[in-house]
């Protein structure tokens, strides 16, 4: 009789040893039952390693959880200091380009004033020789006014 317990119990350990299939469902959502995945559901390999506890699988999961929205503040971070970068840049560029419009615009100013002076000299009644010259000088400054593009800069 003491002989035979044993066995029986070894017999009834074999016979309630059941499969386990581990499913995710449309949803996302990981299942654990002793039936075969429904349909619309995919079974994943189980690995034996793998403990069945649901509160070790939650803890798990939050560890996941927390990893995964570090590495999206990390990620939102460097994008945000890549933006910054990005605009600082630019404003750079904006201030010199305004800077180097503002240096145009004062050397066309002073194109603009030569002009007027040597065009005020032309009618004060010079000598020949002296109109000659004012008017070599004036078409030398509108040349100037021209290339530089000074018609740009005056309704300023």
């Amino acid at each position: 009789m003491k002989g035979l317990l044993p066995v029986c119990l070894l017999l009834s350990a074999a016979v309630c040893q059941a499969q386990i299939f581990k499913c995710r469902d449309g949803d996302g959502r990981t299942s654990y039952s002793q039936q075969p995945c429904p349909v619309g559901s995919s079974r994943l390999e189980m690995d034996g390693r793998q403990s069945l506890s649901v509160i070790e699988q939650e803890a798990r999961q939050r560890a996941s959880r927390q990893q995964y929205g570090k590495e999206l503040q990390d990620w939102a971070g460097k994008r945000d200091k890549a933006r910054q970068a990005e605009e600082k840049a630019a404003q750079r560029e904006r201030q010199a380009g305004r800077k180097k419009w503002l240096v145009e615009r004062q050397h066309c100013q002073r194109l603009a004033d030569k002009q007027a002076s040597l065009r005020q000299s032309l009618y004060q009644g010079q000598a020949v020789k002296e109109l000659d010259r004012l008017k070599l000088r004036l078409a030398k400054v509108e040349d100037q006014m021209q290339d530089r593009a000074c018609h740009l800069y005056k309704d300023d």
